[in-house]
C-alpha cells in the first residue's frame, strides 16, 4: 500500500502523513527523508531540482518539447529508485503521478480555507499572519508550477487523486478515519 499526499501549504500534510504512517506502521517519506535516501543512493545528483521542488521552466522553455516529455518520467524514475519496496506514506514530489499506475496506491490531496492555512503557518513558523500569507501563496504557486512541470497535470485537480479532503475541517484524526474507510472499501 502506498499513500501519496499532495497538499496546499498550511494543511499539515507532514503531520497527517506521520499520523497515517504510525497508524499503519509503515514509513513516511517527507522531503527530508527523500533527500537523505536519494543522497545515500547517489540518485540526488541526477534529480536535484526534482527533490528540491523546483522546476527548470525558464531554461526548459528554450528546449525542444521532446525533452519536456522526458521530464514526465522523472517522478517515477526518481521516486522509484529512492523508495523501492514495501508500504509507505509519501508527501508531495508528484508522487500521485509517479505511482498512479499501481493498484495499491491511494492518492490524497489536502486542501483547506486559506485564512486557516495562513494561521497554521503563522503558528508553525512563529511569523506574522502577513508573512504567513506570503509563505502560503509562494509555496502553493511553487507546488503548482512544480507539479505542472513534471507531470503536465493541474495540481489539485480532483481527477488526479482518489480523495480530496479538507484537512482544516477534518484534522488528522478525521483524515485518518476517511482514508482508513477508503482503504477498507478498496480492499488495499
Amino acid at each position: 500500500m502506498i499513500i501519496t499526499i499532495a497538499r496546499e501549504c498550511g494543511c499539515n500534510g507532514d503531520d497527517i502523513g506521520r499520523f497515517l504512517a504510525e497508524k499503519y506502521n509503515i514509513p513516511c517519506y517527507t522531503k527530508k527523508e527523500l533527500e537523505k535516501i536519494a543522497k545515500k543512493e547517489h540518485i540526488y545528483e541526477k534529480y536535484p531540482f526534482f527533490f528540491n521542488e523546483v522546476s527548470l521552466e525558464l531554461m526548459m522553455d528554450t528546449v525542444a518539447d521532446e525533452m519536456k516529455q522526458h521530464l514526465r518520467n522523472t517522478p517515477k524514475e526518481a521516486l522509484g529508485k529512492t523508495v523501492k519496496n514495501g508500504d509507505f506514506v509519501i508527501i508531495g514530489r508528484a508522487s500521485n503521478y509517479a505511482f498512479r499506475d499501481r493498484d495499491d496506491v491511494v492518492r490524497i490531496f489536502l486542501c483547506g480555507e486559506k485564512k486557516q492555512r495562513i494561521r497554521n503557518i503563522a503558528i508553525k513558523h512563529n511569523v506574522s499572519e502577513r508573512k504567513a500569507g506570503i509563505i502560503v501563496d509562494e509555496t502553493d504557486n511553487r507546488r503548482r508550477s512544480y507539479h505542472k512541470y513534471y507531470t503536465g497535470e493541474e495540481w489539485g485537480y480532483a481527477g488526479n487523486y482518489d480523495m480530496c479532503l479538507n484537512a482544516i475541517k477534518l484534522e488528522k484524526t478525521g483524515i485518518g478515519e476517511m482514508i482508513d474507510e477508503y482503504l477498507k472499501l478498496k480492499n488495499v
